[in-house]
């Protein structure tokens, strides 16, 4: 209703200051009230008139993530500061983040500048993998941030840092890409309550529910809801990201600072090595393995790739098989399964710990087992045939020995401990460095391993006056992530793994800030044809390698929600208006997305929500998007993009007529009621519904019927705190406790509801505010 406001009570007696102070209430005259047709109409108001091209910078840059006004420390690069200002935002508002930056881009020292601003002197929990927490601690201590260190081995035994309080850091967060591991299982409840940075260049392995798991250790569920994103679980299960994910996951378009270019190439298999492969191939047909197809492919699988590797490795694999075998037998004879241990003893070698988990069938780690027992009778002759084959040479090792001839520093990285002993031993002379895990040595002399990998850091690391540093240094994937190798010109996949995250992490030891190279040489050994069909490896790396871009990440997910950060950076730091415009009067705007006017006559728009969250307002989702002239509401970035530059290159100041304006804010009515009641809706009205917060809530409802019965005002205060945090979405520990408190017995159930998570995932009131509005007339 619109009401005419009577200011006689004012002391003035006029209306020109009373918007200022009322010296009393103003009184509604009745007879002036009118109906209004729709409310929220009368509340979207155009900004003032403007040119394009600032308003187009005030759109776009209403997309770009929030960035926190925090000052960085000195030492952190000028490139790194706007992924300082963006992690501290997200982590304020969601009080979790990831930083997806490139390998090599300084994540370590982004994430210690955040822990020093939140954390001040207290000391922040770190949890790293094992090889890198004397690195965590070096530069740590470096920069003058209090850490405390544990690893994520510590972790999957329940081993969690004590005595700290506030922001958590995991690095290499993939390594928590899986609920299902003990790792996750102890993490995720002692995170309940804390804020969250994860860092990890390669957070997508193997399928979109790898971010989403990471980002559950320390952001709800529905903590995009606002931008339109209902669910992080059920959007990333789904085989999609969207444009929302950039408030949370951080990569920005701009480098940290200069890191060496890479110089792909590939070694192809020699017509002998291909002969050698069909050969073993032929030899490994032979066993049985099982009589249930899928065990029986995830053998073979392990000793196809053990073929892959080496001559020293199939040999291995196979009497790791054997072993197995004689276990089996044993097994059987004493009536029990196949202990844990036994089984991981075959599949000990990192990327074959998916065969452990296969070959596990019930809850205790041991499931039954079949296995081919009359193997046993020809595992050995394969053996034997796996060795006549390799007795004339190793044409692949011939092939690596012709890269080395130069001298030039390199890293070599294979899949097998078995691989890294053979290529030790007959690469020499001179001595090649090696690395396995916490053993690592030169030639056959056992070293230090941080002594080892230090020579590849730094030439003054070198303690031998009157001798070459080694140029050539054979790990496995151990050494694949975090380190900084800086010496190294050329990085060898030997091996080939099965997740493209694999390879990056691996070139990612010498591609990184900090190296004075700016030329790094990235090599890949293809298999032989035969065991490249059996594999499949090239076509796994190849479907494996659009995942990252589906969730935004990488070169080619700049599309998703990175384009955003570009067109600001590219639109440049001019003055910004929201306001309205008038595009170029009538300009033609050439449509490109399928389904998109080839004509003008749209209005590009944007709003954003406001909610106003115990007495303070705060922005919860901004929208830009292009109404078409049949009043269909877009959002794609390919057209919102089109259409900002497009704008962007009208600088005159040409207002839009009244009837104009008016006629733009009445279609957007629309667009501006769905994103508001989307952004209203309860979780389970809107995501699928998860039955033990149903229970929950059910057994919550009957607790505040008493209390109601009861007049409890206290209590009844305490329940729908609890109400209130059960009908939101969930961190991984908070729906953990949530199925705790949903089955828990009556004395249980009363602690566990003190310990809920104080929640302030929904807010009094939300409102609108256009953020510019541009239209394009015939």
């Amino acid at each position: 209703m619109r009401s005419r406001l009577d200011t006689s009570a004012s002391p003035t007696g006029t209306g020109a200051h009373w918007a200022a102070s009322w010296a009393t209430a103003p009184r509604i005259v009745a007879e002036s009230l009118c109906p209004v047709a729709d409310p929220l109409r009368t509340g979207l108001t155009a900004g003032p008139p403007a040119s394009g091209a600032v308003v187009a910078r005030a759109l776009a840059r209403s997309l770009t993530p929030a960035e926190h006004p925090g000052c960085p420390p000195e030492w952190l690069l000028p490139g790194q500061v706007r992924t300082f200002r963006r992690a501290m935002a997200a982590l304020e508002r969601f009080r979790g983040a990831l930083l997806a930056e490139p390998v090599g881009s300084g994540k370590t020292y982004v994430a210690l500048a955040v822990a020093g601003l939140l954390q001040g002197r207290r000391p922040t929990a770190c949890l790293v993998p094992a090889a890198l927490a004397a690195q965590w601690r070096g530069v740590a201590e470096r920069v003058g941030v209090r850490v405390e260190v544990a690893t994520h081995q510590l972790a999957s035994r329940g081993r969690l840092p004590a005595g700290t309080t506030g922001l958590v850091i995991i690095d290499e967060s993939h390594h928590f890409r899986n609920p299902l591991t003990r790792r996750y299982a102890h993490v995720a409840p002692w995170l309940v309550g804390r804020r969250v940075l994860l860092l990890s260049a390669t957070p997508v392995v193997n399928r979109l529910d790898d971010l989403a798991h990471q980002l559950l250790l320390g952001v709800r569920d529905d903590a995009l809801i606002a931008d339109g994103m209902v669910s992080l679980r059920a959007s990333l299960a789904g085989g999609r990201g969207l444009s929302a994910l950039g408030a949370l996951v951080i990569e920005d378009t701009a480098p940290a600072g200069p890191r060496p270019a890479r110089l792909a190439g590939v070694s192809v298999p020699t017509p002998w090595e291909a002969g050698l492969a069909e050969v073993t191939i032929a030899s490994v047909a032979r066993l049985r393995l099982s009589r249930h197809p899928p065990i029986a492919a995830l053998l073979r699988g392990v000793l196809h790739r053990a073929a892959a590797s080496s001559p020293a490795a199939i040999a291995g694999a196979l009497r790791r098989y054997r072993t197995l075998l004689l276990h089996a037998r044993d097994a059987r004879h004493a009536g029990r399964a196949l202990t844990r241990a036994e089984l991981r003893n075959f599949a000990g070698e990192l990327d074959d710990q998916m065969v452990l988990w296969a070959l596990i069938t019930d809850d205790d780690g041991g499931g039954e087992v079949e296995l081919a027992l009359d193997d046993l009778a020809v595992v050995d002759d394969v053996a034997a045939d796996a060795a006549r084959a390799a007795a004339g040479g190793d044409p692949k090792l011939e092939r690596l020995r012709g890269l080395l001839a130069d001298r030039r520093p390199t890293l070599v990285f294979s899949t097998r401990r078995e691989t890294v002993r053979h290529l030790r031993d007959r690469l020499a002379p001179p001595p090649v460095a090696w690395c396995t895990g916490e053993r690592a040595g030169l030639g056959l002399l056992p070293a230090p391993r941080a002594a080892v990998l230090g020579w590849f850091r730094d030439e003054l690391a070198w303690e031998a006056p009157g001798l070459a540093p080694p140029s050539c240094l054979v790990v496995t994937d151990v050494a694949a992530e975090g380190l900084d190798l800086w010496r190294a010109a050329r990085v060898v996949h030997y091996d080939l793994p099965w997740t493209p995250m694999r390879l990056e992490q691996r070139e990612g030891r010498a591609v990184r800030l900090g190296s004075a190279r700016e030329l790094v040489e990235v090599v890949r050994f293809i298999p032989p044809p035969a065991l490249d069909a059996a594999l499949e490896l090239g076509e796994r790396l190849r479907r494996k390698a659009v995942l990252p871009a589906l969730a935004g990440l990488g070169a080619d997910g700049v599309r998703l929600w990175r384009w955003r950060s570009a067109l600001v950076d590219q639109l440049g730091d001019g003055p910004a208006v929201s306001g309205s415009a008038l595009a170029c009067g009538s300009s033609w705007v050439p449509g490109t997305a399928a389904g998109a006017p080839s004509r003008g006559g749209g209005v590009l728009a944007g709003f954003e929500l406001l909610a106003l969250r115990q007495g303070e307002r705060e922005r919860v989702g901004s929208v830009v998007g292009w109404l078409a002239p049949d009043g269909t509401w877009g959002e794609d970035e390919s057209v919102v993009a089109e259409r900002l530059r497009a704008a962007a290159a009208c600088d005159h100041r040409a207002p839009p007529t009244p009837d104009a304006i008016r006629r733009a804010l009445h279609r957007l009515v629309g667009p501006v009621r769905a994103r508001l009641a989307l952004a209203a809706a309860r979780r389970w009205t809107a995501a699928e519904p998860d039955t033990a917060a149903r229970r929950l809530a059910l057994r919550l409802g009957e607790l505040v019927r008493a209390a109601a019965r009861r007049r409890d005002g206290g209590e009844l205060a305490r329940l729908e705190r609890a109400l209130a945090f059960v009908s939101g979405g969930h961190t991984a520990g908070e729906a953990v406790l949530v199925r705790r408190l949903a089955d828990a017995e009556a004395p249980a159930f009363a602690a566990g509801l003190a310990g809920i998570p104080a929640t302030s995932a929904r807010w009094d009131a939300i409102d609108v505010r256009l953020t510019g509005l541009v239209i394009f007339e015939d």
